[in-house]
């Protein structure tokens, strides 16, 4: 059993939480506008690392210590009751989870025909890297938020997150490999070292253990402890994601921007805008096929169409940092997810 919501326990903390939730939109905008304008604190930050010896990484630095904190807040807000209602219609989980990889995977074939013929190809091959990463990751745990807001169907949105975490140390390496047919050999030799770098092991210690250390806290001190806590791991979540944002757009955006033409910033944020739009309609057409009822549709629409950008960032920033444009496609992805959610949160809000 929760807390009440009006309890004092409950209630601590909670105007800094909802500040922060309620304008986190125009807090990520400000990340971005701060990176552009003041990147020196997101690099040095950046820079900072630690040697572990008994690691998968010899190195930890702090965007990792950032990603893992962002999965453990998530784990812990996860109600497992709630994901097991999501068994109920399982064909609904299980069309939304093939969408969430075969949908953005969609954009892949035009992409890699137009993107050539429109800018440089260099400057081609760092946009597709930086797709092809945000089309193979899992989805994010903002989409639950969303999904919250516009009373959707929290089970399945849960289910969503949380299930295509646990697959992503499988189906992001494949997917990978299979996106080589995009580039040529010689290009094709980036989306290989993510996959040397980034496969199993890396999943298992950096994503999937952060995630089960979360439930396994979450059932050692029972819903009601966690509850009590709630409004402080939401706000340590939401801050972490902004400082993840910000570190790694500190990495790429002012060197973009001084440096790129206006037809290759057109094109990064046509790209990033229609990574979420593909979302979207997946999770329309899957709505529509199998009638689902109106809080399932939502939480479809908000999974399908939010990809887990933190992941990529800290992907393309570790491995790939010298990939600017790759960095600022997924940089772009964050920012116009959240800006199509907003919309269709106020959307199905004034639908009812």
């Amino acid at each position: 059993m929760s807390a009440p919501v009006d309890s004092p326990t409950y209630g601590r903390g909670r105007p800094f939480t909802k500040f922060l939730q309620r304008h986190c939109l125009w807090l990520l905008v400000g990340c971005y506008a701060l990176a552009a304008l003041l990147p020196a604190p997101g690099r040095a930050m950046r820079s900072l690392e630690w040697s572990v010896p008994f690691a998968t990484q010899s190195v930890v630095t702090f965007p990792l210590l950032l990603l893992a904190l962002l999965l453990l807040c998530a784990a812990l807000q996860t109600d497992m009751t709630q994901i097991r209602a999501a068994a109920e219609r399982p064909w609904v989980l299980v069309a939304g989870l093939l969408a969430v990889w075969l949908g953005p995977a969609l954009l892949v074939l035009p992409a890699a025909v137009l993107l050539p013929a429109l800018v440089d190809r260099a400057d081609a091959i760092e946009l597709l890297v930086g797709l092809l990463l945000v089309a193979s990751m899992p989805v994010a745990n903002s989409s639950v938020g969303w999904t919250q807001a516009a009373r959707g169907n929290l089970a399945l949105g849960l289910a969503l997150v949380l299930v295509s975490i646990f697959l992503c140390p499988w189906v992001t390496p494949h997917l990978l490999a299979t996106f080589h047919f995009s580039l040529s050999t010689v290009d094709g030799a980036h989306l290989q070292l993510l996959m040397d770098k980034f496969s199993g092991s890396f999943f298992i210690v950096w994503v999937i253990v952060p995630t089960a250390a979360g439930l396994a806290c979450r059932y050692l001190c029972g819903p009601q402890r966690v509850a009590a806590a709630t409004n402080w791991i939401a706000a340590t979540s939401v801050a972490a994601l902004l400082l993840l944002n910000y570190v790694n757009a500190a990495l790429a955006l002012p060197d973009v921007l001084e440096q790129s033409q206006p037809t290759v910033l057109l094109a990064t944020a046509l790209l990033a805008t229609a990574l979420a739009a593909i979302g979207l309609v997946a999770g329309w057409l899957i709505a529509r096929w199998l009638d689902v009822a109106p809080d399932q549709r939502a939480a479809l629409l908000f999974g399908l169409s939010m990809k887990h950008t933190g992941l990529a960032l800290l992907l393309a920033g570790a491995v790939l940092p010298e990939l600017r444009l790759a960095i600022l496609v997924i940089v772009l992805a964050t920012l116009a997810q959240h800006l199509l959610a907003g919309i269709v949160e106020w959307r199905l809000q004034g639908a009812k």
